[in-house]
C-alpha cells in the first residue's frame, strides 16, 4: 500500500490509509505501507505490525523517490498487488506492472486530487499534469472511490463503470459510541441546553456560516439551544464576528482543538450534529467521516447535498440531507427534530445500527479485500 497522507498527520486520507492499512495487513500473506517521513513517525509505526517504510520527501512528491525505491522493495517480497491511496503516485506501480514484477495496480479515490492541479497557473507544468493524471486513470486496473459522487467524477474522466467499484468511508464504533458526558457538559457550562453540535476544520467550505444564520432562527423556536463548534482553523475568526453581527454570542461556543482522545466525548455532548459543508472546487466533501462518528455516537445529523455527503448520510433513515447553502431550510429541519425528539432518537439509533452493520472499517476493509483478491483470481 501507498499512501501520500498517513499519521501521525490527521486528515480524512489520513483516517482511510491508517484503518484500512491495519486491516488489510491481517488479511495478506505479506503486506508492507509506503509513506512520507514525518516527525514523530517512529511512534506511531512502533504500534503497527506491518513494515512501514518511509521515504523523506514532502507528501506530493512522493512520487519521484518512490520510482527509484520501488523496484528493489519488490526484489525483497513477493508482492501481487499494489493498492494507492491517491492516483498521483501509482505511476511507479503501472510501470512495475507493465514490467512484469505484479499482477494488479488499484487506486483508491476521494475527490479533491481528482480535480486539483497545483500547477494550473503554470500552462506547461499544468498541462503535462493532466497528461499525467489521464495516463494513470486509464493505466491503473481498477479504482475504488469512496462515495457515489467520486463515482460519478472518475467518470466523467473517462473510467469506464467496470472499473469501478464504490467502497465507502467507515468509522470505528469502539471508539465512537455512546458515553455519559453530564459532567463535561457541567464543566463546559452547558447545563441542560439543547446542542447543536459541528466538530470540523473551520474553513469557509464547512458552511458553519449557514448554521449560524440559520441559528438566529432558531432560538425564536427553541430558546434553549446551543451551538458547540469544535475545531480551529483560518476561517474561525470571520465566523466569531458573524456570531457577533448576529447577536449569537451566548447562544455559541467555539472550544478550538482538543485532544483526539476526547473526541468521543465530545461528540457525546450534540443532541444533533451538524455539517452544511458548500462546493468551492477543487475543495468538496468526498464524503465525511465526521457524519458517520457522529451517528456512532447514536446522533442523528444534517449535511448538505454537496459532494459526497449523500453516501456518508441516508437521507430520512440516519439524518437529512438539505440544499447547500439555504440557511432556510436548515432552521426549519432543525426546529422539526428538536421538536419531535421520538424522530430524533430514531435517526440516532438508525445511524449507529448502521455503522454497526455496514459502516464500519472492519466491514468495508474485508469487502475492499475480498474485491481485489477476486479480481486478481487469487
Amino acid at each position: 500500500m501507498v499512501t501520500q497522507d498517513f499519521p501521525p498527520e490527521y486528515g480524512g486520507i489520513q483516517t482511510y490509509s491508517y484503518e484500512h492499512a491495519r486491516r488489510l495487513y491481517g488479511q495478506c500473506g505479506w503486506f508492507g505501507l509506503i509513506c512520507p517521513d514525518k516527525p514523530g513517525a517512529p511512534a506511531v509505526d512502533e504500534g503497527l505490525d506491518f513494515p512501514v517504510y518511509r521515504i523523506k520527501t514532502r507528501n506530493e512528491l512522493l512520487i519521484l523517490p518512490l520510482l527509484r525505491k520501488l523496484p528493489g522493495l519488490l526484489t525483497e517480497h513477493s508482492v501481487d498487488a499494489m493498492f494507492h491511496s491517491q492516483w498521483q503516485t501509482a505511476a511507479a506501480s503501472i510501470r512495475a506492472r507493465n514490467r512484469g514484477r505484479i499482477k494488479k495496480v488499484f487506486v483508491a479515490a476521494h475527490i479533491r486530487e481528482l480535480l486539483f492541479n497545483p500547477y494550473e497557473k503554470l500552462p506547461g507544468l499544468g498541462r503535462a499534469f493532466e497528461r499525467y493524471k489521464k495516463w494513470v486513470l486509464r493505466e491503473a486496473d481498477h479504482f475504488y472511490p469512496v462515495s457515489d459522487y467520486t463515482a460519478g467524477q472518475l467518470k466523467k474522466l473517462g473510467v469506464e463503470d467496470d472499473r469501478l467499484t464504490v467502497v465507502i468511508n467507515g468509522t470505528d464504533p469502539e471508539r465512537f459510541h455512546p458515553v455519559d458526558v453530564r459532567e463535561l457538559k457541567k464543566e463546559l457550562g452547558l447545563g441542560r441546553k439543547k446542542i447543536l453540535l459541528t466538530i470540523t476544520r473551520l474553513v469557509p467550505r464547512k458552511g458553519i456560516d449557514t448554521v449560524l444564520m440559520a441559528l438566529a432562527h432558531i432560538r425564536k423556536e427553541i430558546p434553549d439551544i446551543h451551538h458547540l463548534i469544535v475545531g480551529d482553523g483560518p476561517d474561525r475568526s470571520r465566523l466569531e464576528n458573524l456570531a457577533k453581527e448576529l447577536s449569537l454570542t451566548e447562544q455559541v461556543t467555539f472550544t478550538g482543538r482538543i485532544p483526539y482522545e476526547m473526541l468521543n466525548r465530545y461528540y457525546n455532548l450534540g443532541d444533533l450534529f451538524v455539517m452544511p459543508s458548500r462546493t468551492r472546487i477543487p475543495d468538496i466533501e468526498g464524503f465525511g467521516i465526521v457524519f458517520l462518528e457522529a451517528n456512532s455516537c447514536g446522533l442523528p445529523v444534517i449535511g448538505s447535498d454537496s459532494g459526497g455527503i449523500p453516501s456518508a448520510i441516508l437521507h430520512g433513515e440516519t439524518g437529512l440531507i438539505i440544499p447547500e447553502g439555504d440557511a432556510g431550510i436548515l432552521a426549519r429541519e432543525t426546529i422539526r427534530l428538536f421538536k419531535d425528539e421520538k424522530r430524533m432518537h430514531k435517526l440516532g439509533d438508525q445511524g449507529r445500527k448502521r455503522v454497526l452493520r455496514e459502516a464500519n472499517w472492519d466491514v468495508l476493509s474485508a469487502r475492499l479485500f475480498t474485491d481485489m483478491k477476486a479480481r486478481m483470481n487469487l
